[in-house]
């Protein structure tokens, strides 16, 4: 190739650079221009939403809204306010990512925002009877959930009222309830509109309204995808809850099937960690931390769940109980335990009860085997091992708690004193354990006492009569004297 033929081509590849820079420079151009106009149409959706949406009833702002090429809107400082003023939600940082179809076309509907993420939001929520969903304003506990006072965690009291009373409050909440819901404006419309939604909560502070029941949820972390055609799968952990009920964590999984015509139904997997026992109305102080773990199943409004309950340690007056563990079904309002076993006093106990979640009424009934005095009252130098048969009735507070039962004994020691058998009744209110009918059987003689007490561990007796073999008084002693018979 000759030096010519060579400059022509070098000439006209040059050309065709230059001509494939423009290209790629117009494109490029072309291409920045979409993505800004992009850009600019998901930022602009949310206001666009807002403003015409029925859905949220209120007013919606946001600080600072950053939209992206990918169809996500990012913001800050989002609040929701209802029409009188009042806060529904509050979300320092959130993303929400919408459907770019919906953009382009301007045809904005309820499945228009496609995911929705907020981080370190404060929500209140209201779950109807059919478990749909309303956002209502913030109480006082919710403005006290992040400071270092538990006062956010406090409980509903029903101390004083009968059973009859407790029961028609519960039905009562439930009926008020439902006649919210029908009569009042809902701050949330759905109104039948499709959902198709991935929600998700990062670190989020809730209250939740449920059955004229009031739950208090810190650092929440809820996954969830909502498909009102078909189904609604969910995911959620929390940190310390209180209200209605204290503990330590709630962890749920599990899904929502629309597909039924009469009631959406739901099958779920509940885990509540070191619930405090004494928010549950039981009485007599107990603070030991409890463990359920229960999977529901049924209609979204007549739910029914089974499970276990697991307390490592559980100290009532008199006794203290070990690896507790049994069964619990739910029915609405009555929580049902069974097949509860733990250790206590190097023995077992076997019991059963029911919890009423309207009233905070309950009942247990317990049958102890093979228990160690000696463990149970390191002080009394009384050793044997006693079977218990033990009843617990509480109306909600530790006033209103009575404990009561039965034992007997085989052979064991009193000091130096050997004996065959001991028995009798026991009785516990208010902190208060009497023993009465005890009957101590000895060889030859038999010992009888109308009651003692157990005070801070230590074995009070008086007075003690003792009979003969056919039943006559022999003598009667006291610990403080020495008067006979």
């Amino acid at each position: 190739m000759s030096w010519r033929e060579k400059f022509r081509f070098w000439k006209w590849r040059k050309a065709n650079w230059r001509q494939a820079a423009v290209v790629l420079l117009v494109a490029a151009a072309i291409a920045l221009l979409l993505l800004e106009l992009a850009s600019r149409g998901a930022a602009a959706i949310f206001n666009r939403a807002m403003t015409q949406q029925d859905m949220l009833r209120g007013e919606i702002r946001v600080e600072r809204m950053i939209g992206h090429i990918n169809g996500r809107v990012s913001f800050d400082n989002l609040s929701w306010t209802d029409p009188d003023g009042n806060q529904l939600l509050l979300v320092p940082h959130g993303e929400l990512r919408v459907s770019l179809w919906d953009v382009l076309t301007r045809n904005l509907n309820s499945t228009t925002i496609q995911e929705l993420t907020l981080d370190g939001a404060e929500v209140s929520v209201r779950l109807a009877k059919d478990m749909s969903v309303d956002f209502i304003r913030h109480t006082p506990s919710m403005k006290k959930i992040d400071k270092d006072s538990d006062a956010w965690l406090d409980k509903v009291s029903l101390t004083g009222l009968s059973e009859e009373e407790r029961k028609k409050i519960g039905e009562w909440k439930r009926e008020r309830q439902r006649q919210k819901l029908t009569k009042q404006w809902s701050n949330f419309n759905r109104d039948g509109r499709k959902l198709r939604l991935r929600l998700n909560l990062n670190h989020c502070n809730m209250e939740v309204f449920v059955q004229g029941r009031h739950y208090v949820l810190s650092n929440v972390d809820l996954h969830t995808f909502i498909n009102t055609e078909r189904q609604m799968r969910i995911e959620a952990r929390t940190g310390r809850f209180g209200g209605t009920m204290i503990g330590r964590g709630v962890s749920l999984r599990g899904l929502v099937d629309f597909h039924s015509e009469e009631m959406p139904t739901a099958d779920l997997s509940l885990q509540l960690y070191d619930v405090d026992p004494s928010s549950l109305g039981f009485g007599m102080n107990i603070h030991d931390r409890m463990t359920m773990k229960t999977h529901f199943a049924g209609p979204v409004t007549d739910l029914k769940g089974d499970g276990v309950l697991q307390i490592p340690e559980l100290h009532i007056p008199g006794l203290s109980f070990s690896n507790v563990t049994g069964n619990v079904h739910y029915e609405n309002p009555v929580l049902t335990f069974t097949d509860v076993k733990a250790k206590v006093y190097d023995g077992e106990l076997a019991a059963e009860g029911d919890y009423n979640l309207d009233t905070r009424y309950y009942h247990l009934r317990g049958r102890g085997t093979n228990l160690s005095t000696a463990i149970a009252l390191p002080d009394a130098h009384l050793k044997c091992r006693v079977n218990l048969d033990i009843d617990i009735d509480s109306k909600g507070s530790p006033k209103d708690t009575v404990t009561s039962g039965s034992f007997e004994s085989g052979p064991g020691r009193y000091r130096l004193l050997p004996f065959e058998r001991l028995a009798g009744r026991v009785t516990n209110a208010d902190k208060d354990l009497h023993f009465y009918d005890v009957a101590i059987d000895l060889a030859g003689v038999h010992i009888r006492t109308d009651a003692f007490q157990i005070l801070h561990g230590k074995l009070q007796l008086n007075p003690i009569q003792i009979f003969d073999p056919n039943g006559n008084l022999l003598t009667t002693y006291t610990r403080d004297s020495s008067d006979k018979q």
